[in-house]
């Protein structure tokens, strides 16, 4: 006697069917296509150091503004500077008549050669040390190199400006980009040029397009460090199962919608779809 089903038996199957089709579709989905929650949001940032040392006496900027390239961000006490440029003019045109009179002298026989050699290595001596102090007196203005923002600004006027010493971050506006940390078990599939779906915690209902830029060739060893000896150091492991290493992929963002803007150090969902390096329109 053949097995008879009733419509609501039946649409149960049916429904039962739909989504078994459904998972597989997403299990499938999964493993031809990596995909991973451990991303972040990265930028260049540019350490702003100043050449040379003194009290700031301007600063036009507030923390977390945006500025253009050449735009000045603070500007040290010129006054010392400003002396230092008029000694080294004075000191030029001193020793440039000196060496204009051995020039005359040296013709004439009346000056000998090693004379006339300290004369002239003086003269070189101060042409460079008035384009240092010129250097110098312009290195009192600091300007930003690109287009960004400032962020976790603490200077403030009267703050000490110390050489070659960082005082505030740039971020490169123009620089931004997404790494995605994958298992090593799944890099091996992903290929520069590959289109990615990248979703940020910031915007969650906003997915943007990428594309795989390349990807990490090296991550930090935890083992193999020198110990006694010189041999290396390697720690014993005691798991039954051995943790795949992360590697970073570094995305490309395609064009952004007006209403996201991107923060260094956001959270971000990363997929790879697969075999689509070279392919237009995926």
């Amino acid at each position: 006697m053949p097995m008879t089903f009733d419509k609501r038996t039946l649409a149960t199957i049916a429904l039962l069917l739909v989504a078994a089709l459904a998972a597989g579709i997403k299990y499938w989905d999964y493993v031809v296509n990596p995909w991973t929650r451990n991303g972040m949001v990265r930028a260049n940032v540019i350490q702003v150091t100043p050449r040379v040392s003194g009290p700031i006496v301007e600063l036009p900027i507030v923390d977390n503004q945006e500025i253009e390239a050449g735009e000045l961000l603070f500007r040290i006490d010129p006054r010392t500077f400003n002396a230092d440029l008029d000694e080294a003019e004075a000191e030029l045109e001193r020793t440039e008549q000196d060496f204009e009179r051995a020039e005359d002298l040296i013709k004439k026989g009346d000056i000998s050669k090693r004379n006339y050699d300290k004369a002239e290595a003086a003269f070189d001596v101060a042409r460079s040390n008035l384009e240092t102090a010129r250097l110098n007196l312009e290195f009192t203005e600091v300007r930003a190199s690109v287009d960004g923002f400032i962020t976790n600004l603490t200077l403030r006027i009267g703050s000490q400006a110390v050489e070659n010493q960082p005082v505030m971050a740039l971020i490169d506006r123009d620089s931004f980009w997404v790494h995605g940390y994958f298992r090593e078990t799944r890099v091996g599939a992903i290929k520069p040029g590959d289109k990615t779906l990248v979703t940020l915690m910031t915007y969650p209902d906003t997915p943007l397009s990428g594309t795989v830029n390349s990807l990490g060739w090296g991550i930090a060893q935890q083992d193999g460090s020198s110990g006694v000896d010189l041999l290396p150091s390697v720690n014993p492991t005691f798991e039954w199962i051995r943790l795949a290493q992360r590697v970073p992929v570094r995305i490309h963002l395609d064009q952004l919608p007006d209403h996201v803007q991107l923060r260094v150090g956001t959270t971000a969902s990363v997929l790879v779809k697969t075999g689509t390096a070279g392919s237009a329109g995926q």
